[in-house]
């Protein structure tokens, strides 16, 4: 069991870590306008927030097989569901619609990605889309930490 729990901290502590380095990654891709990089960083993020907060309170959604890809719209979608629940924990911390605002930038960022080569963009439309996506990934980091807490607390009550 100490084994378990010893792995479970060392791989939180990577993860950790590998979040820090992505948060100064991103901030050095706007430094150096590099806002495309700055908006594949936003994605990853939000992919993986998404997914751990649906695992928090086993809510998580299972693939059917190694092959099977879970999208970022799933989830966000199944985040948006367990908000809907009344007096709960979920729907303290995600029923201000970051879900929606989050799949609302993912459906732009696609288009963007898919009409790069089709169609005029600035360099500042591309930049106030990366800000917007910045601002969207530390809001729902910021959210996942602290509804991780809140579970855990409950959890501790019980």
């Amino acid at each position: 069991m100490s084994n378990t729990i010893g792995i479970a901290t060392a791989d939180n502590m990577q993860k950790y870590e590998n979040y820090r380095e992505q948060f100064k990654r991103l901030n050095k891709a706007f430094d150096y306008k590099f806002y495309m990089e700055a908006i594949f960083i936003e994605y990853a993020i939000m992919e993986d927030r998404a997914e751990a907060i649906l695992r928090y309170e086993g809510n998580e959604i299972k693939p059917k097989n190694e092959q099977e890809f879970i999208s970022i719209t799933r989830k966000l979608n199944r985040i948006e569901k367990i908000a809907e629940q009344k007096n709960s924990l979920p729907e303290k911390y995600f029923s201000d619609g970051i879900a929606k605002n989050i799949s609302e930038w993912v459906k732009q960022r696609n288009s963007l990605i898919h009409a790069l080569l089709k169609k005029e963009l600035t360099t500042e439309e591309v930049e106030i889309f990366a800000l917007e996506g910045k601002k969207l990934a530390r809001s729902l980091s910021n959210k996942a930490k602290n509804y991780k807490n809140a579970v855990a607390r409950k959890e501790a009550k019980l």
